[in-house]
């Protein structure tokens, strides 16, 4: 992202817009910039596409969309004065805590493979000991290196 370009610029969207226009303009331009999609060069299609993923993921969460419009003002407040100082990356600061990564919570999909997992665990034991139960194996037995 050049110095000049917000991330409102490079989604396409007002500084007032809120998050479903957020998401739209994020669908259409990351649908548009997907390697996989586009006809852009794959490394520049990949560059534009972390960029606009980016500014997506610091511009739909409140705090951080909030610290970043703050440090935009500020920073406009200070070509206008003159004084130029470099901008702090808030992502990069923010989306750690004491040195370890915040886990975000498992979504309803994933919880849903979890009990499909847990489940196909269970038949199989179920159906392990019920085979063995009927060709009259016995459940527990010693090793044969054991036996002398």
């Amino acid at each position: 992202m050049t110095t000049s370009q917000t991330y409102y610029d490079l989604l396409g969207v007002s500084r007032t817009a809120d998050a479903s226009s957020l998401r739209k303009a994020f669908l259409t331009l990351s649908k548009a910039l997907h390697p996989d999609t586009t006809s852009l060069p794959t490394d520049e299609a990949a560059r534009r596409f972390h960029e606009v993923c980016e500014a997506y993921e610091l511009l739909a969460d409140p705090m951080l969309r909030a610290k970043y419009d703050f440090n935009l003002e500020q920073k406009i407040a200070r070509e206008k004065t003159g004084i130029v100082e470099p901008v702090v990356n808030i992502q990069s600061s923010s989306s750690k805590t004491n040195g370890t990564e915040v886990r975000r919570p498992l979504s309803g999909g994933e919880l849903f493979s979890l009990l499909l997992l847990g489940l196909v665990i269970l038949c199989s034991l179920f159906i392990s000991v019920g085979l063995a139960v009927y060709q009259g194996m016995d459940l527990q037995s010693l090793p044969s290196w054991l036996i002398v």
